[in-house]
C-alpha cells in the first residue's frame, strides 16, 4: 500500500497518509491510487511536505475527480447502482429494509449483493468502500438522495430500528415535514443516550420540519450540552403547556431543579425535587445541606423508601450514597463519607454526559476528599469525572475549577493558569465564584495586585448572583484573604452568613475548618494577630484539623516575633501533609525573615521553604550542574513526556492532566526545541534517557 500511494502521490507516504488511503479504499490497489489523487487534489497533500500531512475529518471527491470515475458507476447493472445508491445513503445490509427501499423481491437481493461484491466496490464484509460512498454522495441528484433518505428513515422507524443514521442525514437535508420531524424527534431521543449535544441538534431539526417546539427532552438535552438559559426556558414551556405528560412534566422539574442548584436557588431546587416524591425527594439533600437545612435533609433520608425499592439505575444508588455520604461529612464520619462520596462518583462514569443531577457527586467527593487532604483522591476522582464528560457541559467547569483549587493549594500555579484559560467563556453563577476566587488565589500568590483587584471586584458580582451555600466555603475564605489584602470591607455580610450556615449544621469540622484557615491568613494580611481558638476547638473533634491548629498557633508567634525553628518546620511541614504545601513554605519564609538574628535559623528555615515550594522563593540560588543531571524541561513537560512516553495520544494526556490536546502539541514542540530534536523517534530515545528510574 505504501509503495502505491508513493508511486501516485510521488512522495514518502508517511504512517498517517497510508493509514487514510488504506481506510478509505478498503484496501483496494486501484481505489488506493484514487484516495490519494483526491489527496492532492484538495490540497490536503502537499508532495513537497509530507510529513506535514494530517488525517482529514472527510475525503472530499473534487468536481473533475468525479465526473471521470462516472463512468464507473454508470457501466454497472441498475439493480447494483441501486444497490451501491442504497447503502451509500446509510441503508443497512438488511434484506427486508432493502427490499422495501428498493421496491424488489428480498429472495433476489442476494445475487445483487454478490454481484456487487464481484464488482470490487464492497469489502469482503459487504460494507460499501469509504470512497466510493464519498463519490456515490458527490454524483447521486439531491432530490433522489433525500427522497431515498426520508423514506429509509420511515422504513426504520416502522421496524422499531435504530434511526440515529437515518436522523443525522435528515437533519443534514433539511427535511421537512410531519414524517420528517417525527424520524428526526425519535433520532436525538436515541442520541440523548450518548451524545446530548446531537441530541439537541436533532430536536432543533425536528421543530424546523414543523414538529412541537415544547418538549422536555429538548430541555434535558440544552442542559447537558451547556445551555441551562435554554433548557430553564425549554423546561417552563413545556410546564405551562396543556397537554403535557406526567413523564415530560416530571423530567421538566428535574432539569428546572438541576440548573437552579447551579444559580444560587437551593433552596427552590430542594423544593422541586421534594415534590416529585418520597422516592426522588433524596434528590434533595445535597440542597438542603448547602442551606444548612439539617434536619429537614435528615428526615428526607429517614423517609425515603428501603434501597431494594431504588430504580434499577446507575443513577438511583448515586443518589442515594450521595445523600448519605454527605449526610456523614456533617456528622463527622469522615471514612464513611469520603467512602461513599466515592463510591456514588465511580457509579456516574459509565453514564458520561448523559446524567443530570443538582449537584455532581464528582465535584462533592473530591471537594471532601481534598478538605480530608486526601488531594491524590480528588485529583483521580477529577480527572475521571472530566475524561468521561459524567454530568455533561453543566457539571465540567465546575470540576476543571475544582483541579484548579487542588493545585492552588499544592503551590503549582502553572496548572492553576491552564485551568482558567481554559474555562474562560460564560459561567454559571456557581462556577463563576469558584473561577473568581481562584483568580484572586493566583495573583495573591504572584503578588499580583492588579489582577487581584479585578477578581475581587469580579467575585463579588458573582457572589451577588449566587449566595454564600456550604459548597462554596473554600473559595469565600480566599476571598476573605483578598478583602484583606486590598483593605475591602464588602466580604462581612458573606462572612456572617457562613458562619450562621455553619451553626445550623453544628459546625462540622470538614466545612468549618476551611474556612477558619483562610481566616487566619486574612488577619495576617490585615496586619492582625490571628486567631488559632476556633481551628484547636475543631481539631479537638477531628483529628486531620490538627495541622491546621498547630499551624495556626505558630502563626500567631511568628506574627509576634517568637519564632521556634522546631516548631516552625514541624507545622510547615504537617501542612504539606494535609497538601498545603504553599501554606507551608509561607510560613516557613515568614519565621526566616522574623529570625534575622539568627543566620543558622534564618537559613534552616529558607531551605525548609525551598523544600516545600519553589513559589515562596522563585529564584533560589542554584549552583551549576551537568545538563544531563538536570532535564532541561519544565515540571508540566516532564509530566507531559511521561504520558508520551506511556504511549497516550494528545487527547488522552489533556484529560489526565486537565489540558486541552492543543495545550499538549505546544508542550511537546517546546520540549522538542528545549532538547534540540526533531522528529517523534528523537523525542522518545531523549525522553527515554531523561526520565529513566
Amino acid at each position: 500500500m505504501a509503495v502505491l500511494v508513493e508511486r501516485r502521490g510521488k512522495c514518502q507516504a508517511t504512517d498517517a497518509l497510508v493509514a487514510v488511503v488504506l481506510e478509505q479504499s478498503g484496501g483496494s490497489p486501484m481505489f488506493a491510487g484514487l484516495v490519494t489523487q483526491a489527496l492532492l487534489d484538495t490540497g490536503r497533500l502537499d508532495p513537497r511536505q509530507p510529513e506535514r500531512f494530517r488525517r482529514p475529518n472527510r475525503i472530499s471527491v473534487s468536481p473533475g475527480l468525479a465526473e471521470r470515475l462516472r463512468y464507473l458507476l454508470e457501466a454497472l447493472e441498475p439493480p447494483i447502482y441501486q444497490l451501491i445508491e442504497a447503502l451509500a445513503l446509510g441503508a443497512p445490509l438488511d434484506a427486508d429494509v432493502l427490499a422495501e427501499l428498493l421496491g424488489t423481491d428480498p429472495a433476489g437481493l442476494t445475487d445483487t449483493v454478490e454481484a456487487a461484491r464481484a464488482t470490487g466496490l464492497l469489502t469482503d464484509s459487504g460494507e460499501l468502500i469509504v470512497f466510493v460512498r464519498n463519490l456515490m454522495l458527490r454524483l447521486m441528484p439531491v432530490l433522489r438522495a433525500r427522497d431515498m433518505q426520508r423514506r429509509l428513515a420511515e422504513i426504520q422507524l416502522g421496524n422499531g430500528g435504530p434511526v440515529l443514521a437515518a436522523g443525522r442525514r435528515l437533519a443534514d437535508a433539511h427535511a421537512t415535514g410531519a414524517r420528517a420531524s417525527e424520524v428526526l424527534a425519535a433520532a436525538a431521543d436515541e442520541a440523548l443516550r450518548t451524545s446530548p449535544q446531537l441530541a439537541g441538534e436533532l430536536f432543533d431539526a425536528a421543530v424546523r420540519a414543523g414538529g412541537s417546539p415544547v418538549t422536555a427532552r429538548h430541555a434535558q438535552a440544552a442542559a447537558l450540552a451547556g445551555d441551562p438559559a435554554r433548557a430553564l426556558r425549554l423546561a417552563d414551556e413545556t410546564l405551562a403547556a396543556k397537554d403535557t405528560t406526567q413523564a415530560d412534566r416530571r423530567r421538566a422539574v428535574e432539569v428546572t431543579a438541576a440548573v437552579l442548584a447551579q444559580r444560587g436557588f437551593a433552596c427552590r431546587a430542594a423544593e422541586l425535587y421534594q415534590r416529585l416524591g418520597e422516592a426522588d425527594a433524596i434528590i434533595a439533600v445535597p440542597a438542603l445541606l448547602a442551606i444548612g437545612r439539617l434536619d429537614r435533609a435528615r428526615a428526607v433520608l429517614a423517609h425515603a423508601p428501603a434501597s431494594e425499592h431504588d430504580a434499577p439505575t446507575l443513577t438511583a444508588p448515586a443518589v442515594r450514597l450521595l445523600a448519605t455520604g454527605l449526610l456523614a461529612t456533617v456528622d463527622g464520619d469522615l471514612p464513611t463519607a469520603l467512602s461513599d462520596l466515592t463510591r456514588a462518583a465511580g457509579l456516574l462514569e459509565p453514564a458520561g454526559e448523559c446524567v443530570l443531577l443538582p449537584y455532581s457527586p464528582a465535584e462533592i467527593a473530591a471537594t471532601v476528599a481534598a478538605q480530608c487532604g486526601e488531594t491524590a483522591l480528588a485529583d483521580a476522582t477529577l480527572g475521571q469525572a472530566v475524561a468521561g464528560k459524567v454530568g455533561g457541559g453543566l457539571a465540567q467547569a465546575g470540576l476543571l475549577l475544582l483541579h484548579g483549587w487542588n493545585a492552588l493549594a499544592r503551590g503549582t500555579l502553572d496548572t492553576v493558569r491552564e485551568v482558567l484559560d481554559r474555562v474562560n467563556g460564560p459561567l454559571e453563577p456557581a462556577d463563576e465564584v469558584l473561577a473568581a476566587a481562584l483568580a484572586a488565589g493566583l495573583a495573591r500568590r504572584t503578588d499580583d495586585t492588579p489582577a487581584l483587584a479585578e477578581s475581587f471586584a469580579r467575585a463579588r458580582t458573582a457572589l451577588i448572583r449566587h449566595p454564600v451555600d456550604l459548597y462554596l466555603l473554600r473559595p469565600l475564605g480566599e476571598l476573605a484573604v483578598a478583602a484583606a489584602l486590598l483593605g475591602e470591607p464588602a466580604m462581612g455580610p458573606h462572612l456572617d452568613r457562613a458562619h450562621a450556615l455553619l451553626a445550623a449544621l453544628g459546625d462540622p469540622p470538614l466545612w468549618a475548618a476551611p474556612l477558619h484557615w483562610s481566616l487566619v491568613h486574612a488577619a495576617l494580611a490585615a496586619g492582625t494577630r490571628p486567631e488559632s481558638a476556633p481551628l484547636e476547638a475543631l481539631a479537638a473533634r477531628a483529628p486531620h484539623v490538627r495541622c491546621l491548629a498547630e499551624a495556626a498557633i505558630c502563626w500567631r508567634r511568628v506574627a509576634a516575633g517568637d519564632v521556634d525553628v522546631a516548631q516552625v518546620r514541624a507545622a510547615a511541614t504537617g501542612l504539606r501533609q494535609a497538601n498545603l504545601d504553599w501554606d507551608g513554605a509561607r510560613l516557613a519564609a515568614a519565621a526566616a525573615n522574623r529570625a534575622t538574628g539568627d543566620r543558622k535559623a534564618t537559613a534552616d528555615l529558607m531551605a525548609c521553604a525551598r523544600a516545600l515550594g519553589d513559589t515562596v522563593d522563585p529564584a533560589p540560588a542554584r549552583e551549576t550542574v551537568d545538563d544531563t543531571a538536570t532535564p532541561p524541561l519544565s515540571e508540566r513537560e516532564l509530566e507531559v513526556g511521561r504520558l508520551v512516553l506511556a504511549g497516550l495520544t494528545h487527547k488522552q494526556i489533556g484529560a489526565r492532566l486537565f489540558i486541552s490536546a492543543k495545550t499538549v502539541e505546544h508542550h511537546v514542540a517546546r520540549m522538542k526545541t528545549r532538547l534540540g530534536v526533531e522528529s517523534r523517534d528523537e523525542l522518545f530515545n531523549r525522553l527515554r534517557v531523561l526520565l529513566a528510574p
